[in-house]
Order: C-alpha cells, then sequence, then structure tokens
C-alpha cells in the first residue's frame, strides 16, 4: 500500500485524487474488517495503543 501510494502521488492531479480516494477506501475496509477487531480482542496488538494510551492520559491530568 505504500508502494501504491507513493506511485499515485506521481500521477497527475485529476488521476491521482481519483486513485488516492479509492487506496483510502481500502486501507479503511482492511482496518474495519480486520485490524480493527483484532486489535480489540487483543490491545497489545494494537501499533499505536502506547501513543494513544500516552495522550490520554495526559489529558487526564490536563483537566
Amino acid at each position: 500500500m505504500n508502494e501504491a501510494d507513493s506511485l499515485i502521488r506521481t500521477l497527475p492531479d485529476a488521476e491521482r485524487s481519483e486513485h488516492l480516494r479509492a487506496l483510502a477506501g481500502l486501507i479503511n475496509h482492511l482496518w474495519f474488517t480486520l485490524q480493527s477487531p483484532i486489535v480489540r480482542q487483543y490491545g497489545n496488538l494494537d501499533p499505536d495503543g502506547d501513543y494513544f494510551r500516552g495522550q490520554a492520559s495526559k489529558q487526564g491530568m490536563a483537566e
């Protein structure tokens, strides 16, 4: 997907927009059908979990 993104960004504007929307749709579909259920069940597999847990604790301290 990263390679597709890099390649798409070399296209002319009119073409790029359509392909970027399609790639975003694919990523969205993969997240909600595959990764999200796994991360909900096994939170330690969330690659961004530490970052977001850290953000939540910082917000809690600020309040």
